[in-house]
This record gives structure tokens, sequence and C-alpha cells, in this order.
């Protein structure tokens, strides 16, 4: 499997306030990881529940952006870090959690993936500011 070299072990984007910036986040880090894209299927499906997650529950999809921050932690981890723009306007302060998803609903799931998926996650900040969702990921959980 590829591996992000020394001198690129850490990178940053910042993406806007559309849906189409998900797809787009998938292929950046797919391009500085160097991962092929059957190799980076968890990465990708990660990436993209938590940047549509910052759209929906954020500022960011109000004409905000998200930061999407890939760093290799060593030979074997990857965490991916996607910072908002704060809360959304006239809605009320929330920080990430896990729901219990209702098996008949089309969403609601995201932190449930990212929980099972991760070797841990979290989130920094504080509400009522831009918070940052973050996940580590194991890098042979990529096959």
């Amino acid at each position: 499997m590829p591996q992000m070299g020394k001198a690129s072990r850490r990178h940053a984007a910042r993406f806007g306030h559309t849906s189409s910036q998900v797809r787009a986040a998938r292929r950046w880090a797919r391009t500085v990881t160097g991962l092929p894209r059957e190799d980076a299927d968890v990465l990708e499906l990660l990436l993209s529940e938590l940047v549509t997650n910052a759209l929906e529950h954020s500022a960011s999809g109000q004409g905000g952006h998200v930061t999407v921050t890939l760093a290799c932690l060593d030979s074997n981890a990857i965490r991916l870090a996607v910072m908002d723009a704060g809360p959304r306007r006239g809605a009320p302060t929330t920080v990430p959690h896990v729901n219990e998803a209702d098996p008949g609903l089309e969403y609601g799931r995201g932190l449930a993936l990212v929980e099972r998926l991760s070797r841990r996650w979290g989130f920094l900040g504080v509400p009522g500011a831009p918070l940052t969702v973050w996940a580590v990921i194991s890098r042979n959980a990529q096959r």
C-alpha cells in the first residue's frame, strides 16, 4: 500500500459550502495520501460523513467552509479532522454525538459509522464556536 512520505505527513485543505465539496474532499484525500481508490474506502467514507455533517449541522453549510486535515500518526494510523464554521445561524447550539439510528431512515447513522470504523473519534472546541470532529483510522482497515 502506498504511504504518505515523511515530507508529506500532514495535509490541510479548505472546501466550500455546497454538497459537491464532499466529493472534492474525497478526491483530495485520495490524492494527498497516494492511496488507490480501492484502498481508500474507509478513509473516504468517514471523510464523507464528517464533511456532510459539518455542512448539514453548522454554518459551514450556510455559505461557510470546512477545513479538512489528514495526518499520518505512525506507520499504521491516519487522523482525519474536519473543522466547521461554527454553529448554524438560527439553530440551537449542538455538539457531535452518536444518535440511536432509526433503521427506517436514510440519515442519522453518520457518527455511528465513524465510531464503528475508527480506532477512536471525538471533537475539539466549545459549543457556540467552530468545532473540529476527528477520527483515527488504521491503514490496514483500508482494505
